[in-house]
């Protein structure tokens, strides 16, 4: 199916390019390119993606200021599309600022936000405290993932969101749980 081609192959091998890259086997350059070589492929399955019967939820996704690592969080969104969301990927490297402005003006149910490096933890964080600090953002529901918190458990607690989920399938349905737990507590 397209999720499985998704998770076992387009993930598990942006998963072992990274292991590559971490023991010094690749270089960056070769990183970029297996990146860009993945990102063409998925982008020809679009049709296939972009066909579902939409639902009346939104997502947005994306990375924290400074992360450059924006696949997961593509394929995050793509999941979210192909169940029938309407979805917001905003890519790498977005201010908190333009992230929460993003948020409003759209009107999300769910952020989506991963990282690839544990350097990134604290700007999560911090991007989920001055979203918190926003009391007109107070039923957005928050999500976080990627490969620091697929290391240390409990982790998504500390920084302060709604869960975590370890792929992009578990992200959809835990973000669908959320909603329909909303929508039955109205």
């Amino acid at each position: 199916s397209l999720t499985d081609i998704y998770e076992y192959i387009f993930a598990a091998t942006q998963y072992e390019v990274g292991v590559l890259w971490q023991s010094n086997k690749i270089t960056v350059a070769h990183e970029h390119y297996c990146t860009a070589a993945t990102q063409f492929i998925m982008s020809t399955l679009y049709p296939l993606i972009f066909n579902a019967e939409k639902k009346p939820y939104k997502m947005l996704g994306c990375t924290v200021s400074g992360s450059l690592h924006e696949l997961g969080i593509r394929m995050v969104s793509d999941f979210f599309e192909k169940d029938g969301w309407n979805t917001y990927y905003m890519g790498a490297n977005l201010p908190n600022k333009d992230i929460i402005a993003a948020i409003k003006e759209q009107k999300v149910d769910v952020l989506a936000i991963s990282i690839s490096m544990s350097f990134d933890i604290s700007k999560v964080e911090t991007l989920i405290k001055n979203i918190r600090s926003d009391e007109t953002l107070n039923d957005l529901k928050i999500i976080v993932g990627g490969h620091p918190f697929n290391q240390i458990q409990g982790l998504w607690k500390l920084v302060g969101a709604d869960g975590w989920a370890k792929n992009a399938r578990e992200t959809v349905e835990l973000s669908n749980q959320m909603m329909s737990n909303l929508n039955s507590a109205k």
